[in-house]
């Protein structure tokens, strides 16, 4: 498995926003991610971060070079005023429990 993280730094006051967009176009649903999040830092008022569980390398990959994915950024693109508002780190899980 594989687990990645995004951190998006919005433009003053656009968190909000970018969360609803997120909504609206139901990005995690549509990534493929076996499952997905939107965290809100609460000492960062302008940043998300959003965290992905993938099956695997490929399943990740598959959504990054996904042109769903392409045309989403570039709906999200006018949230940010830099282009290092967007950070990504992917891990390798070693291990994995899911409560059940």
């Amino acid at each position: 498995m594989k687990f990645t993280t995004l951190s998006l730094r919005t433009s003053p006051g656009r968190r909000d926003e970018l969360i609803a967009f997120y909504r609206s176009a139901d990005v995690l649903a549509v990534s493929g991610a076996l499952a997905a999040q939107i965290l809100v830092p609460p000492d960062e008022p302008d940043t998300i971060v959003v965290t992905a569980l993938w099956a695997d390398a490929a399943a990740c990959a598959a959504w990054q070079n996904s042109p769903l994915r392409r045309e989403l950024a570039q709906g999200m693109a006018p949230f940010f005023d830099s282009a290092d508002a967007v950070s990504t780190r992917e891990f390798h899980v070693a291990r994995h429990h899911a409560a059940g």
